[in-house]
């Protein structure tokens, strides 16, 4: 409970300090760029923003762009070492004079040397294969696919085959693309072979000397005039509907870029370097770690309700997490939310996400964590005991005679005296915690060793008040919901009550009626006992007092009368 009630006071405290981020007039997004191709993006690969876009929603054919994902599949499905076996359906269920790495039915290969081929050669008997051996048909593979995708973000894409060849229902759209791209890259092995210019594929029945294979991707070839130093790697297609398509990642300084080009005349280098020179001439990316520090600012030396947040879990945000902006902005023009609606990628240990954004642009998103618990059981502070040293010991002490009277009353009655003793000497211990709470009220500003208490977490009256508000929110939820359970487990002990006695009616053999008219019957022939008499009220009327039965005589009263008739005489 302890726990649960430190964790929700930090979200709210961090609602209120991101929330207090200023808010600047917004620079003009960058824009100067343009592609011919029908299809493109652009998209940081830290933070997912896409800093320019071209029909980026638009569906068409990928082609062999689609190998991608397969490889992705593939490594999180399979040892590098495995070894694949080549079947008839995987040799030959793929459109003639398309690309192949010369495999034939029964050659067998490690997942490595088929990873080579599917991503340099492009070779499709090899996404066969593979998709075969992870998920035993091509067809189930294809539905892993569209689970993966889905979890990745893709709303617009549906793949039915591992190879990208023609099919209507094989479709994506750039920006799915480029969320597929952006986390293949993410995968060091992936990155490794998309990287890789040359590479020498074992001997096999076609090819007995074996087969040397390289990438159709320019962009990394020294030799070719659309060469890029910055390009880390991609993968490139084409089919007669899909026509050219390209994916590229490329990387300057601490700033991550991914293109997409879909359905190009041609135009996919030239579109693509275009894209990246915008990206990397525009756009710088930044540090949350060294620019934003309400994070570390919430994690040190909070104290809540009296008990340091260092004894519990602490909220974090991955140090690695960094942002887009344009270069002619800042980072205090950014402006930041909470939110706790969490995407299906969102981490395990995530219960929420800060989203920065400049202007209507979303510049990067943080997860935010909860971090392990220091400690599992942390003592109560020193501070917090010698504040309310007298509640404290009241409450032991009322704690001790309860249970001490309930014990008693289960004795004998001969062990009454002993009880009344032994709850006396119960207040002797109150006193002793009461002088030693004295005692520390008089040094407030010492620990127990003696040392002087490290300065507490200063914060502005924002912070206070929304503290404060969240404290009195969750005070009377508790409330309500006590009163609540307090009245169900009331209702309970009624239902179970009548329960049992309409259980014991059964076997006697009445029923509920009777009991209810005997117990009224009894109520009334019960006279009320003199003491019990209501007596009179103020402004009782003289008719209600003389429609009561008169008093008899006294002896005392006769001889009264008898004297008064004798004066009289």
């Amino acid at each position: 409970m302890k726990q649960k009630f430190i964790r929700t006071i930090l979200c709210f405290f961090l609602t209120a300090a991101v929330s207090a981020h200023p808010a600047y007039a917004s620079q003009e997004w960058p824009s100067d760029v343009s592609i011919e191709a029908d299809a493109g993006i652009v998209m940081d690969a830290d933070s997912g923003t896409v800093l320019y876009g071209k029909n980026i929603h638009d569906t068409y054919s990928p082609a062999s762009i689609t190998k991608v994902l397969t490889s992705i599949i593939v490594l999180e499905n399979c040892d590098l070492d495995e070894m694949v076996t080549f079947s008839k359906n995987a040799v030959y269920n793929v459109e003639a004079d398309s690309s192949s790495a010369g495999y034939d039915t029964g050659d067998q290969a490690t997942v490595r040397d088929c990873l080579y081929a599917l991503l340099l050669k492009s070779a499709n008997e090899a996404a066969n294969a593979l998709a075969e051996h992870v998920a035993g048909t091509t067809e189930a593979f294809a539905e892993m696919m569209n689970e993966k995708a889905k979890e990745l973000g893709c709303v617009d894409s549906h793949f039915a085959n591992p190879s990208g060849l023609n099919d209507e229902n094989h479709y994506v759209s750039a920006y799915d693309m480029a969320l597929i791209t952006r986390y293949a890259f993410e995968n060091e092995i992936f990155e490794e072979i998309i990287s890789t210019t040359y590479y020498e594929l074992p001997p096999n029945a076609r090819n007995p000397e074996g087969l040397g294979v390289s990438p159709g991707n320019k962009l990394i070839k020294k030799n070719f005039p659309e060469y890029r130093p910055d390009v880390i790697g991609g993968k490139t297609g084409y089919t007669s509907i899909a026509l050219n398509t390209l994916v590229t990642g490329a990387r300057q300084d601490d700033t991550t870029l991914i293109t997409v080009v879909l359905h190009s005349r041609g135009t996919t280098y030239s579109d693509t370097s275009r894209m990246l020179d915008f990206g990397f001439g525009n756009f710088r990316s930044v540090s949350l770690e060294n620019n934003d520090t309400t994070y570390s600012s919430l994690n040190s030396n909070l104290t809540i309700a009296g008990l340091p947040t260092s004894s519990a879990p602490s909220l974090t945000v991955d140090p690695d997490s960094r942002i887009i902006l344009p270069n002619n902005a800042e980072f205090e023009e950014t402006t930041s939310s909470v939110s706790f609606d969490l995407p299906e990628n969102a981490p395990d240990n995530a219960i929420a996400a800060v989203c920065y954004s400049l202007g209507e642009h979303q510049v990067g998103t943080a997860w935010l964590t909860l971090g392990a618990e220091r400690s599992e059981s942390p003592a109560i502070p020193e501070e917090l005991l010698s504040a309310v040293p007298t509640t404290i010991a009241q409450v032991s002490y009322e704690d001790e005679a309860a249970a001490e009277n309930s014990s008693e009353k289960d004795r004998n009655m001969e062990e009454a005296a002993d009880s009344q003793s032994t709850s006396d000497s119960a207040s002797e211990p109150d006193q002793n915690t009461l002088s030693s709470g004295e005692q520390s009220q008089n040094t407030p500003d010492e620990n127990p060793t003696g040392g002087a208490l490290s300065d507490g977490f200063s914060v502005t009256p924002i912070l206070i008040f929304t503290a404060a508000a969240a404290v009195i929110a969750l005070l009377g939820t508790a409330l309500a919901v006590w009163i609540g359970k307090s009245r169900r487990r009331e209702e309970a002990e009624r239902m179970e009550r009548r329960r049992k006695r309409m259980e014991r009616l059964k076997e006697t053999g009445v029923s509920e009626e009777e009991f209810n008219e005997m117990m009224k019957n009894r109520r009334l022939s019960i006279p009320l006992e003199p003491d019990k008499r209501s007596p009179r009220r103020k402004g009782s009327s003289k008719s209600s007092l003389l429609s009561q039965p008169k008093k008899k005589r006294t002896r005392d009263s006769e001889f009264t009368l008898k004297k008064r008739r004798r004066w009289k005489r």
